[in-house]
This record gives C-alpha cells, sequence and structure tokens, in this order.
C-alpha cells in the first residue's frame, strides 16, 4: 500500500468523512493514469479500518467504509481545447491524455476492489448528466476529487454533482491556485460562479495542499449567514 505524505489532501478529506461518518460515494472527475484514485482509495480504507478497529469504544463497531463506491470520470483523450491566454502553458488539447485500459491495469495492480468501481468515459459536457447518474447507482456524494483544470469542464462537473451534495460533502479542488491570480478563471472562477447561481450551498475552507490543492467541506441550507466561501 503506498500512502502520500501525511499533508495531501486525500488523507485530509478520508479522515474527514470517516470521523463524521459522511455517507456516499467517492467521484473522481480526471483520473488519468490513477495515481490519485489508487491514494484515494487507500487512505479511506487505512483511515477507516483505523477507526473501526476492534475493540474500539463505539456504537457501531463494523466498518460501513468498506462497501464505499468509487466513481471515475474521464474522457482518457487529455484536456480538451482551450483558447483562453490565461491558461498554464501546459493546458493545451491532449495532454494528459492516458488510455482506459491504463487505468484500469494501474488500479487493479495496486490492489483496488474493481468490484466497487465504475468507469464513466467521455467529454463532461456529454457525458455527465442525470442519465450517467443512474447508471451508477449514484445518490450521495461523500468525496469529490475534481482534476479537470480549465473552467469550462469545471461548470459541467459542478452543475453535475449538485443533486447528490449533503452538508458534510468533501470537494477537493486540484487546480484551485492555478488560475494566476484570476478570480474569475480556471477552476475556481468557475466554482464562485457555481456558487453565484447556487445562494443555498456554502463551502467552509478545510485544507490546503501542495502548490496548487484545495479542500472544502459543503454546507446546504446553512442557519447562520455567512459568506459563501472563506478562509482560502
Amino acid at each position: 500500500t503506498r500512502l502520500w505524505t501525511e499533508t495531501n489532501a486525500f488523507r485530509w478529506a478520508a479522515a474527514y468523512i470517516v470521523k463524521n461518518q459522511i455517507k456516499g460515494d467517492y467521484l473522481e472527475f480526471g483520473v488519468w493514469k490513477g495515481n490519485s484514485f489508487v491514494e484515494s482509495f487507500n487512505q479511506i480504507t487505512n483511515y477507516s479500518n483505523t477507526f473501526y478497529k476492534v475493540g474500539m469504544k463505539s456504537k457501531q463497531q463494523s466498518n460501513p467504509f468498506l462497501n464505499i463506491k468509487y466513481h471515475a470520470f474521464d474522457s482518457f483523450e487529455g484536456l480538451p481545447d482551450s483558447d483562453s491566454e490565461k491558461n498554464p502553458i501546459q493546458y493545451f488539447g491532449g495532454n494528459y491524455k492516458a488510455e482506459d485500459n491504463l487505468f484500469l491495469d494501474n488500479i487493479r495492480a495496486a490492489g483496488v476492489d474493481m468490484s466497487r468501481v465504475t468507469v464513466t468515459k467521455g467529454w463532461f459536457n456529454e457525458s455527465l448528466n442525470k442519465g450517467a447518474a443512474e447508471k451508477i447507482g449514484l445518490s450521495d456524494i461523500a468525496i469529490a476529487y475534481i482534476d479537470c483544470d480549465l473552467y469550462e469542464s469545471t461548470v459541467d462537473i459542478m452543475d453535475f454533482i449538485v443533486p447528490y451534495l449533503n452538508t458534510g460533502t468533501v470537494l477537493v479542488f486540484d487546480d484551485w491556485f492555478r488560475n494566476r491570480g484570476y478570480t474569475d478563471h480556471g477552476v475556481q472562477g468557475a466554482v464562485l460562479a457555481w456558487l453565484g447561481r447556487n445562494k443555498n450551498i456554502s463551502l467552509q475552507h478545510f485544507h490546503n495542499s501542495d502548490t496548487r490543492t484545495a479542500v472544502f467541506i459543503v454546507e446546504i441550507d446553512a442557519k447562520i449567514s455567512t459568506d459563501q466561501i472563506n478562509c482560502v
């Protein structure tokens, strides 16, 4: 089992959902070769096994996270074309391409329980819809890891996940700090615009990891009025 550093976003996300018993599935948008998918599986498995270990003083001794489903979403064609001059230089069409078979071979070799894995292949603007959610049996999201780099792709993802969010859902944005400081651009810009369209959703900042990743906790219909996003 390979576990990344203690400060990585996947450990923080796993710790949060386990300690708080957040129900739902794991979703990853932009899986590439599978490294982060494997890490999330390992962190949730290891952390929950430790939390629900035999002899723990808890009302619930069995580990419910052993049944969590893992859903992968990717075109497997790399990034789509984008003509924005504000994008980092590596954000060009076709970059980060990896075949779906490579992804599957890698996560299988790493010991991921394939019986709990689904793969939805396609460009997000075409593949992310209610029919796709019904096909994989999606009802609640515990963690969504969003690694799509671009504003346009993030818009498609955020609109797709709205019906499946609950208070306590963890959202991990790999490219939160890759917009060159423009708050109307990149992943951050797309999320801020999405919050503007969904006034009942608030995000509480939870953790920053490495040089680009930010983690947030969702709150639906907050009882106390605060800014929709804070402490970034």
